[in-house]
């Protein structure tokens, strides 16, 4: 007993600083959800009729806005307020829990390591081989695996996913950790947090931007997954072809992208971020483009390098980049608005991808990339007139369908000789 005591009292430090860790941990995830609270107030609503549907949520008791207010406030350019949004935080990581901890993700290899690191350091160092035979280690495992996610994904992150592509929460999960993984997020939100100069405000927007990142790269592995998702497989399929890209990706994009990813690197340099790191943020919102890049290299067993050029010139080059910054502004505050933005935003990544492995597949190895694309547009009759379709539909007010006709078009491109 005395033996005990005293290690119980040597880990008093090192609990405190762990909750306090997770205090803050969760107060930066409603800083956060503050930032975006009109933007996906609708997705806010869609989740709490969720939660409600199962039997886990009872806004009356919790004194959240019934669905009639809720469209009142979205009307009004508004959404919920930051007590509300703690509690339906708390919820979503009440109900995620319940259904990670039905599922096999609690017994994947990939977090194990949350159990043992879940416990101070005097433990692990003196009880780490007991401590997988935990009776509570699923539910110490789950709770860790939640905390994480939402706090890091936000709070309809998992709804949204699941609405858009079906996959259920093992996979969304899954699949969000091996984004961080093969994007090294943890590495950019921790030079983040040791930036002195860089003022509230931008920290919530950059860490915003990396979670957006995040979530596109994980729809992307969500969308192309036959199967359980092995995150160590899918790591080690783009780690290493992103971790060589993305430090280039600035210099890669062309066009409008390409302008504004300069223009955002300066404007966070000035905020007080370091080249290196202005520069990752401002690629963010194009970074999960890399992963189609990587996937086509593989694909023809090419060089990553010149499948980017080729692959971002050719968005340039045929106007896909106009589709895309349209279908980025289209409404999503209704849940089928949603719905046929991801899916619009999925199709045509997918088409670029193919164009891109089109291009490649008939051109000269030696040529330089522009030469590349110049060819191949010059040697296929209708893709001209199919760019000046494009070009006229972004020419106006982007809506679903006029990013339909856009996209058919693109598709259009595709064997088109």
């Amino acid at each position: 007993k005395a033996g005990r005591d005293e290690l119980l009292a040597s880990m008093t430090g090192e609990v405190a600083q762990l909750v306090l860790a997770h205090n803050f941990d969760q107060n930066l995830a409603l800083a956060n959800s503050m930032y975006r609270r009109v933007t996906l107030a609708g997705q806010h609503e869609a989740w709490m009729r969720t939660l409600e549907a199962e039997g886990l949520l009872d806004r009356g008791l919790e004194y959240l806005p019934s669905s009639e207010e809720m469209s009142s406030r979205i009307a009004a350019g508004e959404g919920l307020t930051r007590p509300e949004l703690a509690v339906l935080l708390s919820y979503t990581k009440i109900a995620l829990s319940r259904w990670v901890l039905a599922s096999d993700l609690p017994d994947d290899r990939y977090l194990a390591d949350r159990l043992v690191q879940y416990f101070p350091q005097p433990l692990r160092e003196q009880f780490a081989d007991a401590m997988r035979g935990h009776r509570l280690a699923r539910q110490i495992i789950t709770t860790v695996a939640v905390n994480r996610f939402v706090n890091s994904q936000g709070i309809t992150a998992y709804h949204r996913l699941s609405t858009e592509t079906g996959a259920g929460v093992a996979d969304i999960v899954r699949a969000q950790l091996a984004s961080r993984a093969i994007f090294a997020v943890g590495l950019d939100e921790v030079r983040l947090r040791r930036q002195p100069d860089i003022s509230a405000a931008d920290a919530t927007e950059l860490r915003v931007t990396l979670r957006r990142m995040v979530e596109r790269a994980t729809r992307w592995l969500l969308r192309r997954q036959r199967g359980p998702l092995d995150v160590a497989a899918a790591v080690a399929a783009y780690g290493p072809g992103i971790a060589t890209l993305r430090p280039e990706l600035d210099a890669l994009l062309t066009g409008e992208p390409g302008r504004d990813a300069a223009q955002a690197a300066s404007r966070w340099q000035e905020a007080g971020l370091s080249a290196e790191l202005a520069g990752n943020m401002a690629t963010a919102g194009e970074a999960h483009t890399l992963l189609s890049v990587v996937q086509v290299a593989q694909r023809l067993h090419l060089d990553p390098r010149r499948v980017a050029e080729v692959h971002y010139r050719v968005a340039d080059a045929l106007a896909i980049d106009l589709l895309d910054a349209g279908v980025d502004v289209l409404p999503r505050q209704v849940r089928w608005d949603a719905m046929a933005r991801a899916a619009l935003r999925d199709e045509l990544l997918a088409a670029h991808a193919d164009l891109t492995a089109e291009v490649l597949g008939s051109a000269d190895p030696t040529a330089a990339p522009a030469d590349v694309v110049a060819t191949w547009i010059a040697a296929e009759p209708t893709v001209a007139s199919r760019i000046a379709t494009i070009t006229q539909l972004a020419d106006g007010t982007p809506d679903v369908a006029r990013m339909n006709v856009g996209l058919s078009q693109v598709r259009g491109m595709l064997g088109s000789s």
